[in-house]
Protein backbone atom coordinates (compact mmCIF):
# COMPACT_ATOMS: atom_id res chain seq x y z
CA UNK A 1 0.00 0.00 0.00
CA UNK A 2 1.42 3.59 -0.75
CA UNK A 3 1.31 4.94 2.80
CA UNK A 4 0.77 8.84 1.22
CA UNK A 5 -2.97 7.61 1.07
CA UNK A 6 -5.26 9.08 3.33
CA UNK A 7 -7.59 6.11 4.88
CA UNK A 8 -10.96 5.42 6.60
CA UNK A 9 -8.42 4.81 9.50
CA UNK A 10 -5.79 7.27 9.70
CA UNK A 11 -6.32 10.65 11.89
CA UNK A 12 -8.33 13.05 10.78
CA UNK A 13 -5.64 15.29 9.90
CA UNK A 14 -1.73 14.89 9.17
CA UNK A 15 0.43 14.40 6.17
CA UNK A 16 4.70 13.97 6.10
CA UNK A 17 6.49 16.70 5.73
CA UNK A 18 7.18 17.35 1.91
CA UNK A 19 4.80 14.71 0.28
CA UNK A 20 1.04 15.36 -1.19
CA UNK A 21 -1.14 13.21 -0.99
CA UNK A 22 -5.01 14.58 -1.31
CA UNK A 23 -8.17 13.59 0.74
CA UNK A 24 -11.80 13.90 0.13
CA UNK A 25 -13.18 16.68 1.97
CA UNK A 26 -14.82 15.80 5.19
CA UNK A 27 -16.89 18.00 7.19
CA UNK A 28 -14.62 17.17 10.53
CA UNK A 29 -12.30 19.58 9.03
CA UNK A 30 -14.29 22.47 9.89
CA UNK A 31 -15.06 21.07 13.25
CA UNK A 32 -11.19 20.73 13.96
CA UNK A 33 -10.42 24.75 12.47
CA UNK A 34 -12.74 25.50 15.49
CA UNK A 35 -11.19 23.90 18.18
CA UNK A 36 -8.07 25.13 17.17
CA UNK A 37 -9.36 28.63 16.91
CA UNK A 38 -10.78 28.48 20.66
CA UNK A 39 -7.45 26.93 21.68
CA UNK A 40 -5.61 29.90 19.65
CA UNK A 41 -8.12 32.81 20.91
CA UNK A 42 -7.33 31.24 24.49
CA UNK A 43 -3.62 31.78 23.42
CA UNK A 44 -3.49 35.02 21.88
CA UNK A 45 -6.68 36.91 23.30
CA UNK A 46 -9.42 38.13 21.70
CA UNK A 47 -8.79 40.99 20.52
CA UNK A 48 -6.29 42.55 18.24
CA UNK A 49 -6.14 39.44 16.02
CA UNK A 50 -8.82 37.69 13.60
CA UNK A 51 -8.35 33.55 12.97
CA UNK A 52 -9.69 32.44 9.74
CA UNK A 53 -9.53 29.32 8.25
CA UNK A 54 -8.03 29.01 4.69
CA UNK A 55 -7.06 26.80 1.87
CA UNK A 56 -8.92 23.80 0.82
CA UNK A 57 -9.67 22.19 3.68
CA UNK A 58 -12.30 25.43 4.16
CA UNK A 59 -13.94 24.65 1.02
CA UNK A 60 -16.60 21.94 1.38
CA UNK A 61 -16.47 19.69 -1.45
CA UNK A 62 -12.95 20.06 -2.40
CA UNK A 63 -10.04 17.54 -2.13
CA UNK A 64 -7.08 18.59 -0.06
CA UNK A 65 -4.10 17.79 1.84
CA UNK A 66 -5.27 16.60 5.69
CA UNK A 67 -3.54 20.01 6.61
CA UNK A 68 -5.59 22.62 8.05
CA UNK A 69 -4.48 26.34 6.64
CA UNK A 70 -5.05 29.02 8.90
CA UNK A 71 -4.68 32.68 8.29
CA UNK A 72 -4.03 35.47 11.62
CA UNK A 73 -4.43 38.54 10.76
CA UNK A 74 -2.26 40.87 13.40
CA UNK A 75 -4.17 44.03 13.27
CA UNK A 76 -1.67 45.65 15.64
CA UNK A 77 1.97 45.74 14.84
CA UNK A 78 2.89 45.82 18.48
CA UNK A 79 1.41 42.51 19.08
CA UNK A 80 4.04 40.86 16.08
CA UNK A 81 6.50 40.34 18.59
CA UNK A 82 5.25 38.15 21.36
CA UNK A 83 3.43 35.81 18.43
CA UNK A 84 5.98 33.35 17.91
CA UNK A 85 6.89 33.01 21.39
CA UNK A 86 2.80 32.45 22.45
CA UNK A 87 2.88 30.04 19.49
CA UNK A 88 5.52 28.03 20.03
CA UNK A 89 4.89 27.91 23.84
CA UNK A 90 1.10 26.03 22.96
CA UNK A 91 2.91 23.94 20.00
CA UNK A 92 3.78 25.45 17.51
CA UNK A 93 6.79 25.64 15.10
CA UNK A 94 8.42 28.92 13.98
CA UNK A 95 9.20 28.00 10.34
CA UNK A 96 10.06 31.99 9.74
CA UNK A 97 8.66 34.62 7.27
CA UNK A 98 7.50 33.23 4.18
CA UNK A 99 7.25 36.61 2.79
CA UNK A 100 4.91 36.90 0.09
CA UNK A 101 4.64 32.94 -0.27
CA UNK A 102 2.82 32.63 3.29
CA UNK A 103 3.47 35.49 5.70
CA UNK A 104 5.40 34.31 8.82
CA UNK A 105 4.81 30.80 8.86
CA UNK A 106 3.94 28.26 11.89
CA UNK A 107 3.69 24.24 11.74
CA UNK A 108 2.06 22.07 14.55
CA UNK A 109 2.96 18.62 14.28
CA UNK A 110 0.99 16.01 15.85
CA UNK A 111 3.90 13.90 15.72
CA UNK A 112 7.50 14.63 14.61
CA UNK A 113 7.48 15.44 10.75
CA UNK A 114 3.30 14.71 11.02
CA UNK A 115 1.93 18.32 9.74
CA UNK A 116 -1.64 18.94 10.71
CA UNK A 117 -1.57 22.70 11.04
CA UNK A 118 -0.06 25.59 8.84
CA UNK A 119 -0.73 28.87 10.36
CA UNK A 120 0.15 31.85 8.39
CA UNK A 121 0.64 34.98 10.40
CA UNK A 122 0.04 38.50 8.27
CA UNK A 123 0.12 41.86 9.39
CA UNK A 124 -2.84 44.39 8.80
CA UNK A 125 -2.69 45.54 5.72
CA UNK A 126 -0.99 42.48 3.68
CA UNK A 127 -2.78 41.46 0.77
CA UNK A 128 -1.94 38.41 1.11
CA UNK A 129 -5.09 38.23 3.39
CA UNK A 130 -7.06 39.45 1.19
CA UNK A 131 -6.31 36.96 -1.32
CA UNK A 132 -6.45 34.05 1.00
CA UNK A 133 -10.07 35.45 1.96
CA UNK A 134 -11.61 35.67 -2.07
CA UNK A 135 -9.86 32.87 -3.23
CA UNK A 136 -11.74 30.59 -1.19
CA UNK A 137 -14.68 32.58 -0.92
CA UNK A 138 -14.97 32.30 -4.89
CA UNK A 139 -14.17 28.33 -4.56
CA UNK A 140 -17.02 28.40 -2.50
CA UNK A 141 -19.22 30.01 -3.86
CA UNK A 142 -18.54 28.71 -7.86
CA UNK A 143 -18.78 24.82 -7.83
CA UNK A 144 -17.43 25.16 -11.54
CA UNK A 145 -14.30 26.77 -10.43
CA UNK A 146 -14.15 24.61 -7.24
CA UNK A 147 -14.22 21.58 -9.80
CA UNK A 148 -11.51 22.45 -12.35
CA UNK A 149 -9.27 23.70 -9.27
CA UNK A 150 -9.81 20.07 -7.59
CA UNK A 151 -9.23 18.47 -11.31
CA UNK A 152 -5.82 20.43 -11.32
CA UNK A 153 -4.64 19.42 -7.48
CA UNK A 154 -5.31 15.74 -8.26
CA UNK A 155 -3.24 15.66 -11.84
CA UNK A 156 -0.66 18.00 -9.97
CA UNK A 157 -0.50 15.40 -6.69
CA UNK A 158 -0.62 12.32 -9.11
CA UNK A 159 2.66 13.91 -10.98
CA UNK A 160 4.42 14.87 -8.05
CA UNK A 161 4.12 13.01 -4.88
CA UNK A 162 7.04 14.05 -3.22
CA UNK A 163 7.49 17.53 -4.72
CA UNK A 164 5.30 19.88 -2.56
CA UNK A 165 7.02 23.05 -4.04
CA UNK A 166 6.31 22.19 -7.24
CA UNK A 167 2.75 21.36 -6.55
CA UNK A 168 2.44 24.46 -5.50
CA UNK A 169 3.89 26.41 -7.76
CA UNK A 170 1.51 23.99 -10.47
CA UNK A 171 -1.13 25.92 -8.65
CA UNK A 172 0.03 29.73 -9.14
CA UNK A 173 -1.38 30.22 -12.27
CA UNK A 174 -4.78 29.14 -11.60
CA UNK A 175 -4.80 31.06 -8.20
CA UNK A 176 -3.47 34.23 -9.97
CA UNK A 177 -6.11 34.21 -12.55
CA UNK A 178 -9.06 33.57 -10.42
CA UNK A 179 -8.00 36.24 -8.22
CA UNK A 180 -7.62 38.59 -11.04
CA UNK A 181 -10.78 37.71 -12.10
CA UNK A 182 -12.05 39.02 -8.97
CA UNK A 183 -10.34 42.36 -9.06
CA UNK A 184 -12.25 43.04 -12.83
Amino acid sequence: MDDRKQTQHEPLLGLRRGWVALADHRAAWSAAFEAERERLTGALGSEGFRVEHIGSTSVPGLPAKPILDIAVLVMRPELLPDLAGTLTSIGYLDRGDQGDDGGHLFAFETSAGLRSIHLHAHLDGDGQWDAYLRFRDALRADSGLRDAYARLKRRLAETMPNDRPGYTAGKAAFIQRVLTSLAA
